[in-house]
């Protein structure tokens, strides 16, 4: 190895023992909630969480739209369950106990108001819980919660230093539904039913509840909903079948037109403009509603709703659906509009939100169905898109499945350390690496203890599902469905009002976590050592010996200097001289102990793990 790439260890090592270099210039040591920790989205640990089945803080808001809990035909697999932004904002201690520096939450945008034939078979009705069928981007949905309820929710997340990125679909619009035919007087059905009516299928005739009576032709009623200049949709002569690419159907979802950014000029939909007649000021986002009106393309309108949430709530970033299926121009309007938007809401909130003050670049991530890495940014997905990172799908490569996570290991860390870790500066196009999805299966190994030091300290940044601190299960949504069960409802552990005092001394060394889940209790503490330490998925590393890492990582703009040694196993000595001077004062986040290193050594009792980092 060149001494140059080591970039002055040992005397960066001197300096953090004489203490004339900090951690991070400026940042709180004593901050309960951690809000000044040292911050970069190269070493993010994202929490995604399905806003619907996390936790219900709300009962009155469970059945917006005559949404049921239980459909007609006696399933709750697809339906809404009741979780919202009020329940998120009462479990936010709990999310930091964790670790985590950002969360992604389900698309909050207005979902469609029915169903559309859900599972293999049809058995049940599936509702948009998940936020991938949007009706109304310009408006929250109301089994969210509200605007103002939303915006709490960001600003609590905030005040203890986690970013907020909300999904983003551009490729598609929802199903038709038989609720919003009726509800918003667009479209046909068959054989003359009533969309207002409850509908069930006729068994007895091989009906499912996929054979929904819509009638998908040619008529002038459809001219109501999206229209030709906005969807390709079958009524508009342009058949929407489930083949993949940029100007065709996903999934038979109506395809959004938004390929050319710069294409023509389109008016607003009808349904829409009726439906904006009568403002909700409870729901209605107020700064999209200059966008609810003129012509632009459908790129542009679509660019600007998004964009609008920004603006109104400092959202702080994106993850990005179907990436592959609209075009990196888009992309990168849609990219360009949000980082003026968050601009422009720091100026506005100065003094009101902790992170009016942060300088973080808005941050977009995206999937691409089976991309794992590329660092250099051979695809161009970060110069032509304006993508930050994409997930990584490789620990969790199978459509849906039980069980078929690949566990990450240490010759893992070699490879991404190499990909991804830098002691200055950021690889052109990062990586969100994850081992459960709500696409894929929940990765529930016999030792999740392991599983989570090997995949929470793996380079790059790295995104939790929920439930996967507490091996939640998958349920079958109710016995029915392996792919609803994915996305269950949330296991909390019994002591979960303890969160608080979880989360109090994240920014130091916390010593409580649960006592009901000792799993969760290694997530915890695993999670925060690497929130303390930027170095963990952005640094770069140097195997000191077997199951000994060195990890480094400094900011210059944002005065971090930071460095760590990760060791794997039980051991009675760890080397550390190559990242710490003798004499340095140590503690071990795993441990909770304190050591000082002698003879580039530190020596103690060491079991399963030791995760060293300056005393603080």
């Amino acid at each position: 190895m060149k001494k140059s790439k080591l970039l002055g260890v040992a005397a960066l090592a001197t300096a953090l023992l004489s203490g004339t270099v900090g951690l991070c210039s400026g940042c709180s040591k004593t901050s309960d909630e951690g809000a000044s920790l040292p911050f970069t989205w190269q070493n993010t640990n994202l929490y995604f969480v399905i806003t619907d089945r996390f936790y219900n803080g709300d009962k009155s808001n469970d059945n917006s739209y005559g949404r049921p809990y239980k459909d007609s035909a006696g399933y709750t697999a697809g339906t809404f369950h009741g979780g919202d932004f009020k329940g998120l904002t009462q479990k936010l201690d709990y999310i930091r106990s964790l670790g985590v520096n950002a969360i992604w939450v389900s698309s909050p945008v207005e979902q469609a108001h029915g169903w559309v034939g859900g599972g293999p078979m049809g058995m049940y009705q599936y509702y948009a819980y998940h936020g991938y069928y949007g009706l109304d981007f310009t408006s929250i949905d109301a089994n969210m919660g509200t605007v103002e309820e939303f915006r709490t929710f960001v600003n609590e997340a905030h005040k203890r230093g986690i970013r907020v990125l909300i999904d983003v679909v551009m490729n598609h619009s929802a199903y038709a539904t038989l609720k919003d035919m009726c509800d918003l007087k667009f479209g046909e059905t068959a054989n003359g039913v009533d969309p207002c009516a409850e509908w069930m299928p006729n068994a007895s005739a091989g009906e499912t509840f996929h054979n929904r009576p819509v009638d998908a032709r040619a008529y002038p009623s459809w001219d109501r909903w999206w229209g030709k200049d906005w969807i390709i949709f079958d009524a508009y002569g342009e058949p929407c079948g489930a083949e993949d690419g940029l100007d065709k159907c996903l999934a038979y979802l109506p395809d959004f037109k938004n390929t050319n950014p710069n294409a023509n000029k389109v008016s607003l939909p009808q349904f829409l403009l009726d439906k904006w007649k009568t403002p909700n000021p409870k729901y209605d986002i107020p700064a999209a509603i200059p966008y609810r009106q003129g012509k632009m393309s459908v790129a542009q309108f679509q660019a600007h709703w998004i964009a609008s949430w920004v603006e109104e709530f400092g959202i702080d970033g994106y993850r990005a659906d179907t990436v592959k299926y609209v075009s990196k121009e888009s992309w990168k309007l849609l990219k360009e509009y949000s980082v003026a938007a968050l601009n422009k809401w720091r100026e506005k909130n100065k003094g009101k939100d902790p992170a009016a003050d942060w300088t973080d670049p808005f941050y977009m991530t995206g999937e691409l169905w089976a991309f794992t890495t590329d660092p250099e940014d051979k695809s161009g997905f970060a110069k032509d898109g304006g993508f930050d990172s994409l997930i990584d799908f490789y620990f969790n490569p199978d459509g849906v499945n039980l069980n078929t996570c690949i566990m990450p290991d240490q010759s893992d860390w070699e490879k991404y350390g190499k990909l991804y870790g830098r002691l200055e500066g950021k690889v052109p196009l990062g990586n969100l690496t994850y081992i459960s999805s709500h696409d894929t299966s929940l990765c529930r190994k016999k030792n999740m203890a392991k599983a989570a030091l090997n995949f929470l300290l793996l380079p790059g940044s790295v995104q939790i599902f929920y439930g996967d601190e507490t091996s939640r299960v998958n349920d079958m949504g109710g016995g029915i469905d392996m792919e609803q069960g994915i996305r269950s409802d949330m296991n909390f552990p019994k002591d979960v009002d303890n969160a608080k005092e979880w989360a109090a001394n994240v920014a130091t060394l916390s010593k409580e976590f649960s006592k009901d889940n000792e799993i969760l209790a290694v997530w915890q503490k695993i999670g925060q050592f690497r929130l303390r330490n930027p170095a963990v998925g952005a640094g770069y590393q140097e195997k000191l010996s077997d199951g000994s890492y060195c990890r480094m990582f400094k900011d210059k703009a944002k005065g971090i200097d930071n460095a760590v040694v990760i060791h794997v196993g039980d051991a009675k000595q760890v080397e550390v001289g190559k990242c710490f001077a003798d004499g340095t004062k140590l503690q071990d986040a795993y441990s909770l102990m304190y050591y000082t290193v002698k003879d580039g050594k530190v020596e103690g009792d060491f079991n399963f793990a030791a995760l060293l980092e300056i005393k603080r």
